[in-house]
């Protein structure tokens, strides 16, 4: 499983961090992401959710209409249990990196990472003390496997931004995830961001929104260092 791994070059041990990337793919931009969080004091692990089904797999999303059925067939084999394995395995490769130390960890996940970010966060509670979930698709259906039910599980502090330009982030299903997280007591926030649309995190898209980008970026920080401050790490 390719793994990006970025962090401060100044020597000493930092706070481990889970970037899931994006349905487009394990590519540049996911790298660029890592690396922004790195600088900030973290040592940020960057996962190829797709290598099951091939090597450095992404998408031209210029041509969105031909790529679409292609993306949806790669995307529907992350299975969020088999990503529950991966981050153990990552976890387990780095153990022996004086730079990334044992103990709490934070997450951010993007599109369908943002569903993998929640899941990891329920199904490894003493791993995760915070995750961030950036324009994800439904987390609220009525199906069995709703993301919706992984709420249950987790401890840690979430933060959600769906973005208003999403046929599934619909007002009525955001509305029911934050109501979902109050009713099991889970600490966090949960915001449609205004005039956006799905993928506006991420600078390689035609749908890059350069200030709700940013404000991601400050937000997922500020919960992060919240519950695992930098220099708590370093010292």
């Amino acid at each position: 499983m390719p793994t990006f791994v970025a962090h401060p070059d100044t020597g000493g041990s930092f706070p481990v961090a889970v970037l899931y990337m994006d349905g487009v793919g394990y590519r540049e931009q996911i790298k660029e992401n890592a690396r922004r969080f790195a600088a900030a004091g973290y040592y940020c692990l960057a996962p190829d959710l797709y290598y099951r089904a091939g090597e450095g797999i992404h998408f031209d999303l210029s041509n969105m209409e031909a790529e679409r059925e292609r993306m949806m067939k790669v995307a529907s084999t992350v299975k969020p249990e088999k990503v529950v394995e991966d981050t153990k395995a990552v976890f387990a490769a780095v153990a022996s990196d004086p730079a990334a130390p044992p103990g709490p960890k934070v997450c951010v996940g993007y599109c369908l990472g943002a569903r993998m970010a929640l899941h990891a966060a329920s199904a490894l509670p003493d791993e995760f003390v915070a995750a961030a979930g950036i324009h994800p698709g439904a987390l609220f259906t009525d199906q069995p496997d709703s993301p919706h039910h992984d709420l249950a599980g987790v401890r840690g502090e979430l933060y959600i931004a769906f973005a208003e330009v999403d046929r599934t982030a619909t007002p009525e299903n955001v509305d029911s995830f934050r109501a979902e997280m109050e009713r099991q007591g889970v600490r966090g926030a949960v915001e449609r961001l205004p005039g956006v649309t799905h993928g506006f995190a991420m600078a390689d898209l035609p749908v890059y929104d350069r200030e709700a980008s940013e404000r991601h970026f400050e937000r997922t920080l500020d919960l992060w260092r919240r519950n695992l401050p930098v220099a708590s790490a370093t010292g």
